[in-house]
C-alpha cells in the first residue's frame, strides 16, 4: 500500500468521525480524486470493518475489529526488551518533579514510565492511549487528563479533532513521546498519519520533549515520519531522548546522530549513560 492512498484512507476515515454520512461524490470533491478511486478506498475501508456503505453513502463503523495498519501490533511490542524498556521507564519518572504537568504518548515504552511513576510526589498526566489510563488508575497521587477519542485497536492510542485540540491548549512541564522506529538518517517515524497529528500536538504543547526508544527501533522504518532529529535539534528549545542501551541525550540548539552501536554529539549536547 503507497504512502499517498495510506494517508488518503486514514483522512476519510478522520472524516467519517466528525461527519459522518458522506457520498461518494463529496468524498471525491473532498480529496479530489475521481469517485472510481474513492468507491474503491471505501470498500477496502468496509472489508477493514472501518464503515459501512449503505447505498454509497459512507456510515462510520465504531466497531472495528481489523486495524488498518496490522503490521504493528502494541500487545507484541511489550515482549520486545521488556527489561530495557523497565530500566528506561524508571530513568524517564526520575525526570518528574513535584508538580510537573507531564504528557505520555502511546507505547510499550511509555507503558513501562507510567508504572515507575513516583508515588511520593504530586503530578498531572495527560494520557492519550488506552493502556497508559489504565496504569495510571491506581496512582492515588495523580491527576489524570485524558485526550479521549476513537481508539485504535493496534496502538491502544486515542485520536479525535477534539483531544488534538485540548492538548493544544494543555501547559505541559514534560512530553514524553515514543517512535516506532528510527531510521539510518533519523527520521523518526510512527505507525500511521493519525499519531503523527497526536505526537506533533504533545511536541508543541510541551517544554520539555523526551524521545523513549530502545535500541530495537533503530533500523526501523514505518509509514509517518513525525520528526527528525536535525529538526528537532534546531525547532525545540530542549529535547531529551532516552535510549536503552545507548544513551540519554539532552540538548539545545545542537545536531545529534545516533546508530545502533554509538552515539555522537555535536556542540552542547550532554550525553548521560543508561545503564544496562
Amino acid at each position: 500500500m503507497s504512502g499517498r492512498k495510506t494517508d488518503r484512507l486514514d483522512r476519510m476515515r478522520k472524516m467519517l468521525m466528525t461527519e459522518n454520512g458522506i457520498t461518494i461524490r463529496e468524498f471525491a470533491g473532498k480529496l479530489d480524486v475521481s469517485e472510481i478511486t474513492v468507491r474503491r478506498d471505501l470498500k477496502l475501508l468496509e472489508k477493514l470493518g472501518c464503515l459501512r456503505l449503505v447505498n454509497g453513502v459512507a456510515i462510520y463503523h465504531a466497531a472495528e475489529k481489523t486495524a488498518l495498519y496490522p503490521e504493528y501490533n502494541l500487545n507484541d511490542e511489550c515482549l520486545v526488551f521488556p527489561q530495557k524498556k523497565e530500566r528506561i521507564g524508571r530513568r524517564a519518572a526520575s525526570l518528574i518533579e513535584a508538580n510537573d504537568v507531564v504528557a505520555i504518548d502511546s507505547g510499550s515504552t511509555a507503558a513501562y514510565l507510567a508504572r515507575a511513576l513516583p508515588y511520593d510526589i504530586h503530578m498531572t498526566v495527560l494520557a492519550s492511549s488506552f493502556n497508559v489510563l489504565l496504569d495510571l488508575n491506581d496512582h492515588y497521587n495523580c491527576d489524570i487528563i485524558c485526550s479521549g477519542g476513537y481508539l485504535y485497536s493496534n496502538t491502544k492510542n486515542f485520536y479525535c479533532p477534539e483531544g488534538i485540540s485540548m492538548i493544544n491548549r494543555t501547559c505541559i512541564n514534560k512530553t514524553f513521546i515514543t517512535a516506532a522506529g528510527i531510521s539510518e538518517k533519523m527520521n523518526v517515524t510512527c505507525i500511521a498519519p493519525h499519531e503523527m497529528d497526536l505526537k506533533r500536538a504533545l511536541m508543541e504543547s510541551g517544554q520539555t520533549k523526551i524521545l523513549l526508544a530502545d535500541s530495537s527501533k533503530f533500523g526501523r522504518i514505518f509509514p509517518t515520519a513525525f520528526s527528525h532529529l536535525r529538526i528537532l535539534t534546531v525547532s525545540l528549545q530542549m529535547t531529551s531522548f532516552l535510549m536503552s542501551g545507548e544513551a540519554l541525550l539532552s540538548h539545545r540548539g545542537s545536531t545529534c546522530t545516533a546508530n545502533k552501536k554509538s552515539l555522537s554529539h555535536g556542540q552542547m549536547c550532554s550525553v548521560h549513560k543508561v545503564s544496562e
